[in-house]
């Protein structure tokens, strides 16, 4: 029987996104610290499991814009400033992979500067 090829990379990518979830996937709620720098975010691949509130705590050493693109809508690009600790709070609606990025005040090109990966419960 051979499956269409939809169905098999729908299959595929469902099961990058099942394994190696996060052991707080069956928590209604997940609060993620991360450290913003200008060369990147740390942890660089924050987690959490679609359907969870999120909140996502960010100590930030560089001023600029911080966006997570595919939660555009649900996560407007927001400002951060050093020295100042941003809160971001949202439903984790969609699971995948999606690239945070920086635009830093004095370079407003985007920088990748980590993966939110939401998996699914």
């Amino acid at each position: 029987m051979r499956l269409p090829v939809a169905i098999l990379v729908s299959v595929v990518l469902a099961a990058c996104v099942s394994q190696d979830r996060p052991a707080t996937c069956d928590e209604p709620t997940a609060t993620l610290e991360v450290t913003l720098t200008a060369e990147g975010l740390s942890p660089k691949a924050p987690a959490v499991c679609r359907d969870q509130e999120v909140t996502l705590v960010v100590d930030s050493s560089v001023d600029g814009t911080l966006h997570i693109h595919g939660y555009d809508e649900d996560v407007p690009a927001t400002g951060v400033t050093a020295g100042e600790e941003l809160r971001l709070e949202f439903t984790a609606t969609r699971s995948g992979q999606f690239p945070i990025e920086l635009h830093p005040d004095e370079d407003p090109r985007g920088v990748d500067v980590g993966v939110f990966t939401v998996y699914e419960p």
